[in-house]
């Protein structure tokens, strides 16, 4: 039997079967799955689209390349998962677009050429090793059919290319899971984007002011992810009502730009309006930034994924204005302090270097990794299974794993125990261990067999578990 058979029928159990398929997060050359096989079937009605890069090697930094791929079935059919597949080592970000006829037919182009020949949609947005977004249940990106977009463009930005100094082929690209069926809230992307900020040299805080009013059906707003360059303190989102403001995320730009959850849910009606202000800093420039596509440039950007009930649905909305300047004086004052981000944060988390006159262009050359560091970076991914069968746990911060002797899975959290200074305290009764300075933490839970004796270092503190017979203690 072809093995592609063999794959198509594997992926298939897997999915009946409740299993999330595995994928990495590095683009590697021999991840490029080629043309003949970019579709596989999920079961009698999901299946998954691969839309990857074909094997690329970009020639200078700051190349946009786009490729495209037909949707591959008539009828209408519904995105409902994101999973991405690149490395912030090589890719800046990835747009994917909906449309019906992509500006070339070729296997990939340069995006100065334009991504489609009709209106575009941007389905999902991917920068500085985001995770994948999820979208709830009952809630999917319509494409086909009579209404929906006929082809996907993938947008790939390559901005430091240092990393491709041995000449090998990208893949980059993005696994989307799709369904045949009906879906009664349909997803859209709300971009609010500033076209015309001057960040001057050397000035400590400009900011960036968006605003429209929303003149549509009612939305409710689940996701929202920020985006700038290297200049970018802090980006947030408001909707405002009656004078009332409503945060609808906020975040650092040099975080991971993933698809955020909205915290508390946000519903946008007629005549809101929704706002956004970004806070940029020109220290250590010497020359005017400008929103631009390069990576000396800035970019102002904040999605909003959002939902509404299908038979009104708008796949794609923008505001790139400032409709109410005098508004944002009474903008909270959130959103004008800036989010700290550890330095060891920044180096993992920024996927192109700045170019400018005064950088150490010594400082482009990527060192070698140490032993350590390529074993942490091997193409593993962790992913919650959101619909695992079983009660209904709040887990809290998870430190292992493990199975007991009737295979049954063992879980240790913390719970919702606050650790802290009062849950150690001193042992007043003689234990075994009578020379030993021996205290407790009650809020560690365990699980343990008969006549199993546990060490562990707790901090700078070593705790030490008895035999004693199967107990639970939290």
């Amino acid at each position: 039997m072809p093995g592609g058979v063999w794959e198509i029928k594997a992926h298939a159990y897997l999915a009946q079967n409740n299993f999330r398929l595995p994928y990495t997060t590095r683009s590697l050359s021999n991840e490029c799955l080629g043309s003949n096989r970019p579709v596989i079937s999920l079961g009698l009605s999901d299946f998954a689209l691969d839309v990857r890069m074909p094997g690329v090697t970009p020639k200078q930094s700051d190349t946009y390349l786009c490729m495209s791929l037909p949707l591959l079935v008539d009828d209408e059919a519904y995105v409902v998962d994101f999973k991405p597949h690149a490395s912030m080592d090589t890719v800046h970000h990835m747009l994917l677009f909906g449309c019906n006829e992509p500006s070339s037919t070729e296997s990939y182009w340069d995006c100065d050429e334009g991504t489609c020949k009709d209106k575009s949609n941007i389905l999902y947005a991917w920068a500085r090793n985001a995770p994948p977004t999820r979208l709830p249940k009952g809630v999917g990106f319509r494409v086909g059919g009579e209404t929906g977009s006929k082809y996907f463009v993938l947008q790939v930005h390559y901005g430091d290319i240092s990393a491709f100094r041995d000449k090998h082929k990208d893949c980059s690209g993005v696994t989307l899971h799709l369904t045949r069926q009906k879906q009664p809230l349909i997803a859209g992307m709300y971009l609010m984007m500033s076209v015309n900020t001057v960040i001057p040299p050397g000035e400590k805080v400009v900011d960036a002011d968006i605003a429209c009013h929303y003149k549509r059906f009612p939305m409710h707003l689940f996701a929202y992810r920020v985006h700038t360059h290297r200049l970018g303190k802090v980006v947030s989102g408001y909707r405002v009502r009656n004078g009332q403001w409503t945060l609808i995320g906020r975040q650092s730009p040099q975080l991971p730009q993933a698809f955020y959850p909205v915290e508390h849910p946000v519903d946008v009606h007629f005549d809101d309006i929704l706002a956004a202000r970004c806070v940029f800093s020109g220290e250590g420039r010497t020359t005017e930034t400008h929103i631009g596509g390069t990576a000396n440039d800035e970019m102002c950007n904040f999605y909003i994924m959002y939902y509404m009930e299908a038979k009104h649905a708008v796949s794609y909305m923008t505001c790139t204005q400032n409709a109410n300047p005098e508004m944002f004086r009474n903008i909270p004052q959130e959103a004008n302090i800036p989010i700290l981000v550890e330095s060891d944060m920044l180096k993992m988390t920024h996927g192109h270097h700045e170019e400018s006159k005064d950088a150490d262009k010594s400082s482009l050359l990527q060192q070698p990794k140490r032993e350590e560091e390529e074993v942490l970076d091997q193409d593993f991914h962790i992913e919650e299974v959101v619909d695992w069968p079983g009660l209904n746990l709040k887990l809290g911060q998870v430190s292992g794993l493990a199975v007991d002797p009737e295979n049954n899975l063992v879980i240790f959290h913390r719970g919702d125990h606050v650790w802290d200074e009062k849950y150690v305290t001193k042992m007043e009764k003689e234990l075994l261990l009578s020379e030993v300075n021996v205290c407790y933490v009650p809020s560690v839970k365990t699980s343990i067999r008969e006549t199993l004796t546990l060490l562990r270092q707790v901090s700078f503190h070593k705790s030490y578990l008895l035999p004693l017979p199967l107990v639970e203690h939290s």
